[in-house]
């Protein structure tokens, strides 16, 4: 019983980690696409491996502090759907 409890939270940790990292990730490539885009379109002469170091860094960094509460909220609708596919979707409103 109590290795079944720590077998879940195990699992949830992981989970948790994963969506934290799927987030941090993205934030990433939007931080390299949009500051390769805007130094494409607004500096004239941009050192694209800076722009792009740049934009990896900014977008960890604001990707980093979205993604635990963020994937605390999908854990959360995922481990309800899991609770009403267990219990057969019976929910009173």
């Amino acid at each position: 019983m109590m290795w079944r409890v720590v077998g879940q939270v195990g699992i949830w940790l992981l989970t948790w980690v994963y969506y934290v990292a799927i987030i941090c990730f993205i934030g990433a490539m939007l931080g390299v696409g949009s500051h390769l885009l805007f130094g494409f379109f607004f500096i004239e002469d941009p050192d694209y491996a800076f722009q792009a170091a740049f934009g990896f860094s900014n977008g960890i960094r604001y990707g980093g502090v979205w993604a635990g509460g963020f994937a605390i909220v999908l854990c959360v609708m995922r481990a309800r759907r899991e609770y009403l596919q267990r219990h057969g979707g019976n929910e009173e409103s």
